[in-house]
């Protein structure tokens, strides 16, 4: 099945910035999306419409962020990573809900991170699990794992 390349990429920009923002820092972020758009380049005369197109795309964009995540955690080897969570309700007063969600995401791991990512765009279970090939149950738990850390961190 031959994927319109441009309608796809147009349609689906924001996800693709969100996951480049949800899975690296902001000044690498646009490195990061050029890489996927490169790996969805690359690999779009091989969509084979097993899944929706945007399922697929999802299944690139994440597996090339982790990636690149894991690529940028080999270059900084030896270097201490200074990540700090901002987890205090107070502390997150006066942020904006973006700052706040990114707060959040970058404490995630790798499959936390994806679900909430595809749970706030509101893909469902079934398009959830075709994507990580974790089942619909088990990524219901996590949502629900995830808004109770959530609550614990920035409601409370």
């Amino acid at each position: 099945m031959a994927v319109d390349f441009d309608a796809l990429v147009s349609a689906n920009i924001d996800t693709i910035r969100n996951i480049a923002r949800s899975y690296t820092n902001f000044r690498d972020s646009e490195d990061l999306m050029q890489e996927i758009l490169v790996q969805l380049w690359r690999s779009h005369g091989t969509f084979r419409g097993d899944s929706k197109p945007e399922t697929w795309l999802y299944r690139i964009a994440i597996n090339t962020a982790i990636t690149f995540q894991r690529q940028e955690i080999r270059n900084r080897k030896g270097q201490e990573k200074n990540q700090s969570l901002r987890t205090d309700a107070s502390f997150s007063a006066g942020l904006s809900q973006d700052q706040i969600l990114q707060d959040f995401v970058v404490g995630l791991n790798d499959i936390d991170r994806a679900v909430l990512m595809m749970y706030l765009d509101g893909l469902t279970g079934a398009e959830m699990e075709s994507v990580l090939g974790v089942t619909a149950n088990a990524i219901n738990v996590r949502v629900s794992r995830l808004k109770q850390k959530f609550e614990g961190q920035f409601v409370d």
